[in-house]
C-alpha cells in the first residue's frame, strides 16, 4: 500500500471520549424525557458500542424519530465546554502523530460542525501543528458550495467530507489511508477508493469491522508498525 496522506477521525480515534460521550448520551436521554442517571450510562459504556446499544441495555425503546433526536441531541451536548472537559488524548497518540507528520500529509476528518472549535481543541492538546488540513461539516459545505451539510444521514455526510478532502489535497484516493473507529465513517471512504484501517478504541467492534472487510488495529501505536 503506497500512502501519501493519512486522514484521521478525531473522536474515539485520537481523543479518548468515553467519559465525554457517556455524559452526552446521558444528557440526550434526559432531554428526551428518559430519567436515567449518569452513573447508569457510565456503567454500560464500553468501546465498540453503537449509537443505540446503551439505550437498549437501559431497556428503552426509541421510535425512529426519537432515535434521530437522540443522536442529534447527543452530538450537541458532546460539543459543549462541559463535555470537552472530560476529554483525554489516547495514550501514545501525540508521539504517533508527531512521527507520521514527518513523512505524510495528515488531515483530520470530523463530523463536527465548525473549524474554529475543532482547531481550539486540537491546540489545547498540542496536536494542531501536525495536520495540514482540518475537514469539518462547515469546511465541506464551503467546498461543495452549499449552505450546510446536515449531521444525518451520517454516511452521506461523511462521503461529502471525504470528497472535499480528496479535492483539496489533490491526492489520488488510492494513495490515501483513512483511520477511524466506526464502520459508518470508514465505509464511505472505502466506497471512494480510500484505504481504510479501523482502530478499536471507539464506536465499532472488531466483529463489525471484519464484517465490513475493514482491517483493524488495537490502538494508534500499531499504525507505526504497519506503515514501517
Amino acid at each position: 500500500m503506497r500512502v501519501k496522506a493519512i486522514l484521521f477521525d478525531l473522536d474515539g480515534t485520537i481523543f479518548d471520549i468515553i467519559e465525554r460521550d457517556a455524559f452526552a448520551r446521558y444528557k440526550a436521554l434526559n432531554e428526551l424525557g428518559y430519567n436515567v442517571s449518569l452513573d447508569e450510562v457510565r456503567r454500560r459504556y464500553r468501546c465498540g458500542m453503537g449509537q443505540t446499544d446503551i439505550v437498549e441495555e437501559l431497556g428503552i425503546k426509541l421510535t425512529q424519530t426519537e432515535e434521530e433526536e437522540y443522536i442529534k441531541a447527543g452530538f450537541a451536548h458532546f460539543t459543549t465546554r462541559e463535555a470537552f472537559n472530560l476529554t483525554k488524548i489516547h495514550s501514545g497518540a501525540y508521539d504517533v502523530l508527531s512521527t507520521l507528520s514527518r513523512k505524510y500529509k495528515l488531515a483530520i476528518v470530523t463530523s463536527r460542525d465548525t473549524i474554529s472549535s475543532t482547531n481550539e481543541e486540537l491546540e489545547i492538546f498540542g496536536i494542531r501543528k501536525f495536520f495540514t488540513l482540518i475537514a469539518t461539516r462547515e469546511s465541506a459545505a464551503t467546498y461543495h458550495g452549499v449552505k450546510e451539510i446536515p449531521l444525518l444521514p451520517f454516511r452521506e455526510q461523511r462521503r461529502k467530507l471525504y470528497e472535499s478532502v480528496i479535492g483539496l489535497m489533490r491526492i489520488d484516493p488510492k494513495d490515501i489511508l483513512c483511520v477511524g473507529d466506526s464502520v459508518s465513517e470508514l465505509q464511505p471512504a472505502k466506497e471512494l477508493g480510500i484505504n481504510t484501517i479501523g482502530v478499536l478504541t471507539g464506536f465499532s467492534s472488531k466483529e463489525d469491522m471484519e464484517e465490513a472487510s475493514i482491517p483493524t488495529i488495537s490502538d494508534l501505536n500499531q499504525l507505526l508498525r504497519i506503515l514501517s
